[in-house]
């Protein structure tokens, strides 16, 4: 089980989320984002989750760590034939940020369970209406 801080609860509600679509959309945790409503919509999705690989437990690791993480991540998206964009997600007043992947339709038990085994205090969990909120690992 992981246990997550108060200041990492802070960090992961207060972020800025980034998808790298063109134009990116960036969106917020509680705020609903036509644009991300949109994205779900163009994609015939139901719902969509931002999940990452980086820094478990928020350990910083090296750049290449991470990147050996993310690949293994991405292997089981692809895996499970899910379609995805590369995101990030950042907090500019807590100097942080992780790279991590929009993923569509992809099962929320099994979101936690990859979030669980990359050691993420949390995922992002995205609804049709684009309203976002953090699913936390404990």
């Amino acid at each position: 089980m992981i246990t997550t801080l108060p200041a990492q609860r802070t960090i992961y509600e207060t972020a800025d989320y980034v998808i790298d679509d063109d134009p990116p959309i960036v969106f917020q945790i509680g705020v609903s984002h036509q644009g991300l409503a949109l994205l779900l919509a163009s994609f015939n999705a139901q719902s969509a989750c931002l999940i990452s690989a980086s820094n478990p437990l928020g350990q910083k690791l090296t750049e290449d760590e991470n990147l050996d993480r993310r690949m293994q991540l991405l292997s089981k998206i692809e895996h499970a034939r899910l379609n995805y964009f590369v995101a990030r997600h950042e907090n500019a007043l807590q100097s942080w940020a992780q790279d991590c992947y929009l993923v569509f339709d992809l099962d929320a038990q099994v979101a936690s369970r990859w979030a669980q085994e990359f050691d993420q205090f949390a995922w992002v969990d995205i609804p049709p209406n684009g309203c976002a909120s953090v699913i936390w690992s404990d």
